[in-house]
């Protein structure tokens, strides 16, 4: 070998952890966090009640309450149930069918039902 090496070929230390002998060490940036932005509507239907179809041709309508990265949080029926973004094929957004219009009259609402005085032929 020609020369004299101050790095042994056997050293342990990482190249990229050795740098020259007059290089002082490199600072480090703060890291910036990024807002839970993925570029998608999960914004858009977080607090909505919505319906999922799922790859295996099953439902879910539910309220969704949270939505992450990979996963929606689904409220059915007062139960829990977590579904992989992946295994969604659609997300329709349900409207709620009573709703009050700026009457307040209920909107959607099925005529003669629930109010009790509908009580057919008598």
């Amino acid at each position: 070998m020609t020369g004299n090496m101050s790095v042994s070929r056997w050293d342990k230390t990482p190249q990229h952890q050795r740098g020259l002998p007059n290089q002082q060490p490199r600072q480090q940036r703060p890291q910036q966090r990024r807002p839970n932005d993925y570029g998608g509507f999960d914004n858009s239907i977080l607090g909505a009640r919505c319906m999922f179809k799922l790859a295996n041709g099953e439902t879910l309508e539910g309220l969704v309450s949270a939505t992450s990265r990979y996963w929606y949080m689904l409220n059915v029926n007062g139960q829990v149930i977590i579904v992989n973004k992946a295994y969604v094929v659609s997300i329709m957004p349900v409207q709620s069918q009573n709703k009050k219009d700026d009457a307040g009259t209920l909107v959607g609402a099925p005529v003669g039902v629930g109010g009790g005085y509908d009580r057919g032929k008598q």
